[in-house]
């Protein structure tokens, strides 16, 4: 799918992966920093399509095939809010949300005025921001230095080890931290900088939505005790996925993640 661009805004490209006989709510996914929608269509858009809700994975503005790469660095959250609501209208019904990292904090954001079935946070920017995390990076040096080279470069500057130490479990294999690195993209300063103060989140879930805020217990970025936090601001259901890191999606136990979403929204 492509939505063309406007006089405001760029176009957006959207990965869709589409059952032959759609039968569940359509799911949106939404990445984070340095990232694109591929990392979704590598294992969650099949296995959730298979389950026959249609799947859509958005480049945010900047990223991945969209455009406005040359505005990069003046990226907000409040224009991936728009970005959002953007690929919405194009779907044509509140799909359920699922955003990742920084994609977690444009789905808070997106909230404070809209509506949708649900929405999944995993390993979500926490509601009270980046700074206690980057607090803990200060502590672990060789994380910090592979967070910062990541931001500016992309992770092309950064090792395979200490790739994989910093954003995925253990036991994840070289072809996918490889894969991992070689996608990866600088992020927009000011995006950043919203997620330190600017731009977050004032109202708390005031449609009373159904929410899931999953936790990674090998996770150098978020701590389980933050991401519990952000579940217990949105009355959300918190659940910590064991050796599990960051890049849940994309982990070698990616399937335990995707069981447990399943599980809730059939519940929910």
């Amino acid at each position: 799918m492509q939505i063309e661009r406007s006089q405001e805004h760029p176009n957006l490209h959207v990965i869709e992966h589409l059952p032959a006989k759609p039968t569940k709510t359509p799911i949106l996914f939404i990445h984070g920093a340095n990232m694109s929608g591929w990392c979704w269509n590598e294992h969650f858009m099949p296995f959730y399509s298979d389950l026959g809700h249609p799947t859509y994975a958005v480049d945010l503005r900047g990223h991945g095939k969209s455009g406005g790469q040359e505005q990069l660095s003046g990226n907000s959250i409040a224009d991936y809010v728009t970005d959002i609501q953007r690929v919405i209208d194009e779907i044509g019904e509140p799909p359920i949300l699922i955003g990742h990292s920084l994609g977690g904090l444009v789905i808070q954001k997106f909230i404070e005025h809209n509506t949708v079935p649900a929405c999944v946070l995993m390993a979500s920017v926490p509601v009270d921001g980046l700074m206690p995390s980057v607090m803990d990076l200060f502590l672990n040096p060789t994380v910090f230095m592979q967070y910062n080279l990541s931001q500016l470069f992309g992770t092309w500057f950064s090792g395979v080890d200490v790739t994989r130490n910093s954003i995925f479990s253990g036991d994840v294999n070289d072809a996918v931290v490889i894969k991992y690195c070689t996608e990866m993209q600088p992020s927009s300063p000011k995006a950043l900088l919203d997620t330190l103060w600017l731009g977050l989140p004032t109202k708390k879930n005031p449609f009373k939505i159904p929410m899931l805020s999953l936790g990674a217990d090998e996770d150098t970025f978020f701590r389980p005790n933050q991401i519990k936090k952000t579940a217990e601001a949105y009355d959300a259901t918190y659940i910590n996925m064991k050796k599990t890191s960051h890049t849940m999606m994309l982990d070698s136990n990616w399937q335990e993640s995707a069981d447990v979403i399943t599980n809730w929204l059939e519940k929910t």
